[in-house]
């Protein structure tokens, strides 16, 4: 029987980054992944600026930046005189000096439009360092995940099938689950298995929510001629479809019932059917490269992300429509929420209550993405009211000034909030919010100093009168001087600032120690 602090199931995006950021802290984790090598089957194209801004966090920007300059070629390319304003916007910004807020995406497969993004609003303006690591196809972000953990010593064991879970009540010492390889035991284990997890389903954990309506389908395929398919997102009356900007990439959603084998493998013939009944243009498809993949609207999220030692993130906590990959960024949130958490309780640091917040932060933010994603497939729909509506939004909503920039800035997940301040009354912003661009006096940025995972004390202070708050805990805070005129911060290991000064400077120090000793510990 092989034993470890806490096992992983599942080596996507999330269990990855959730097993970097256990090992980065020194906890022991073993990752068991059912596939032998690495998915190759095209998923999401991109990240948002929230998940690019958690890789800079790790000092993996410049890896994702990498990807970005060699795919924008390609994708410049292919998309040629069709290109969209997106598309456009993203190779102009591959030579541009000068960063700005990346305005990529859609709802529902209405493109943003980067004319009408008021480049100089703050909060965009707080968030533009990593917009030229947006672009990460789920293929390359697993694969700089997997380096990663490889540089931590993460164990990766594929190949490994799980069976079921057992140990999982309050007065059981470890967790054991039951693989093709026989058992691993652990105290804790997390399930980043999917939205079929074999965990969740073992421990009878519900999960709630919405059937689906729609069939969609995504592949890269040898077309005979398709003059006729237009780049970008495109509504029509039977569904919705996009091709590129990744070249001969192929996206096709339509209203129509399940398939009776849901794991049946795609075939040609089912993805032409499909886009000749969306697009209306009697394609052809010659081949496809690699498999195809067929997923729903399904849409549901589990009554409770932890059952005594076992806890529950990423598509095995909540699943939905994969529209703007929320799936990806939302599971990646969890991670970088849940990491540092579970570190500190297996080493024995946590205060109380600490890994309760996973679920209570957590929680909401997977509900507001789930009905985010249905309002988009509502929106979709092909009769002549939807028509309308979506008509009306477009060219009348999504026209008016700072409307964009809202649902832009909602869509790239920088406006995720959480309540950390012990009372309402304390948490003045930018308390709870994402810490975005913050640049030192002294040069750099907030996040080069959070590479290891530690906490970092920001003080801005004319006479560094906080650094005694957190002497005492060096092994966990980074404390940086940093002299000026805006507030000093306090950021969690997840980018999230759980203090900010003000005009009191006694409150501001109690209220720095509060924060302090909920989050770090005393």
């Amino acid at each position: 029987m092989k034993k470890t602090n806490v096992i992983v199931v599942g080596a996507g995006p999330t269990g990855l980054f959730l097993a970097s950021e256990l090992a980065l802290r020194g906890v022991r984790v073993t990752v068991l992944e059912r596939l032998r090598e690495p998915d190759p089957t095209i998923k999401s194209g991109s990240i948002n600026v929230a998940s690019a801004e958690i890789l800079d966090r790790r000092g993996l920007l410049p890896a994702a930046e990498e990807v970005q300059r060699r795919l924008m070629p390609v994708v410049g390319a292919f998309a040629g005189n069709r290109s969209n304003s997106t598309v456009r916007g993203l190779v102009d910004a591959a030579t541009r000096t000068s960063r700005r807020f990346p305005v990529i995406g859609h709802f529902a497969g209405i493109m943003f439009r980067a004319d009408l993004v008021d480049q100089d609003d703050p909060v965009l303006a707080a968030h533009t360092a990593v917009a030229d690591g947006i672009v990460v196809p789920q293929q390359d972000q697993e694969r700089l995940l997997g380096e990663h953990c490889a540089r931590l010593g993460v164990e990766i064991r594929r190949g490994v099938e799980v069976q079921g879970v057992r140990g999982t009540g309050a007065d059981d010492a470890d967790v054991v689950v039951e693989t093709s390889e026989g058992e691993f035991t652990a105290g804790w284990v997390v399930a980043a298995d999917g939205g079929r997890s074999v965990i969740r389903r073992t421990l009878g954990i519900g999960f709630d929510g919405t059937d689906p309506e729609m069939v969609g389908y995504q592949a890269i395929a040898d077309f005979d001629d398709a003059s006729g398919l237009r780049n970008g997102w495109n509504w029509t009356p039977r569904g919705i479809y996009t091709y590129g900007p990744v070249p001969e990439r192929v996206l096709v959603a339509r209203f129509a019932p399940q398939p009776e084998d849901r794991n049946a493998p795609v075939t040609l013939e089912e993805l032409q059917d499909a886009v000749r009944d969306v697009t209306g243009i009697p394609v052809t498809i010659k081949a496809l490269r690699g498999r195809a993949t067929r997923w729903s609207d399904n849409a549901r999220q589990a009554r409770s992300y932890r059952h005594g030692r076992v806890l529950l993130a990423g598509d095995a906590a909540h699943v939905h429509s994969p529209f703007s990959a929320q799936g990806l960024n939302l599971g990646l949130g969890d991670a970088v929420n849940l990491g540092w958490k579970l570190a500190a309780t297996v080493q024995g640091w946590a205060p109380a209550g600490l890994l309760d917040t996973y679920e209570s932060e957590r929680h909401p933010i997977g509900a507001w993405v789930l009905d985010w994603t249905r309002a988009q497939v509502a929106l979709m729909r092909g009769d002549e009211r939807t028509a309308r509506l979506r008509k009306v939004v477009g060219d009348e909503l999504f026209t008016v000034p700072g409307a964009t920039n809202h649902i832009v800035a909602r869509s790239s997940g920088i406006l995720q909030h959480y309540d950390v301040a012990e009372k309402v009354e304390d948490a003045a912003s930018p308390v709870g919010s994402i810490a975005g661009d913050v640049e030192l006096t002294s040069g750099g940025r907030l996040a080069d100093h959070a590479h290891d995972g530690r906490f970092v004390l920001v003080d801005r202070s004319p006479d560094g009168r906080f650094a005694d708050a957190v002497r005492p805990l060096e092994h966990r805070v980074t404390y940086l001087t940093d002299p000026a005129s805006s507030p000093s911060l306090f950021m969690r290991p997840d980018g999230i600032i759980a203090w900010a000064d003000g005009q009191d400077v006694e409150q501001s120090r109690k209220l720095l120690d509060v924060a302090i000793q909920r989050w770090a510990g005393a």
